[in-house]
């Protein structure tokens, strides 16, 4: 089997890929739409005291700009997918969805080393180096945001003073 996508293979199909091009942004542009009217609806807060819907809006603007700047201009390049890096962007996505699913069951410190772990992994980090990461990765977390910033996150088996 081979490791490479076949992207183009005549004149006729590469008039396809050229128009199929602006795809991904038309469709990042719409979820952006989407967000920033969801993030809107969730409130904004102010500037002292940002909602629930701050973070969400700024992130989804950003997205919002840049994926309908990609749509207006084009993707002027189109490089072959290797099947391997679909399968990184598989075990990215599959490590964040981990992650949101267990950290109201076990806490914070489980499954965002364990993300970690898979993310500096796939980046090509050495087995040392990413546990060492993993792990002061974790504290750091802790003492930003739980004990500087007093975010509540949920607490499972494994927090301080149980």
């Amino acid at each position: 089997m081979s490791d490479t996508l076949v992207v183009e293979e005549s004149a006729e199909k590469n008039e396809r890929v050229v128009e199929n091009r602006r795809l991904a942004p038309a469709v990042l542009t719409v979820l952006g739409v989407l967000a920033t009217i969801e993030s809107v609806r969730l409130g904004l807060g102010d500037l002292t005291e940002p909602g629930p819907g701050a973070w969400p809006l700024l992130t989804s603007v950003g997205v919002l700009v840049t994926s309908a700047w990609l749509f207006i201009t084009g993707v002027e390049r189109c490089e072959k997918v290797m099947i391997s890096d679909l399968a990184r962007v598989a075990a990215a996505i599959a490590s964040v969805a981990f992650f949101v699913v267990m950290l109201p069951l076990v806490g914070m410190p489980v499954p965002a080393f364990a993300l970690l772990v898979v993310w500096l992994r796939l980046f090509g980090e050495s087995w040392r180096l990413t546990l060492v990461t993993a792990a002061l990765g974790v504290v750091a977390l802790q003492i930003v945001f739980v004990e500087l910033l007093g975010v509540p996150f949920p607490i499972g088996p494994l927090a301080p003073g149980r």
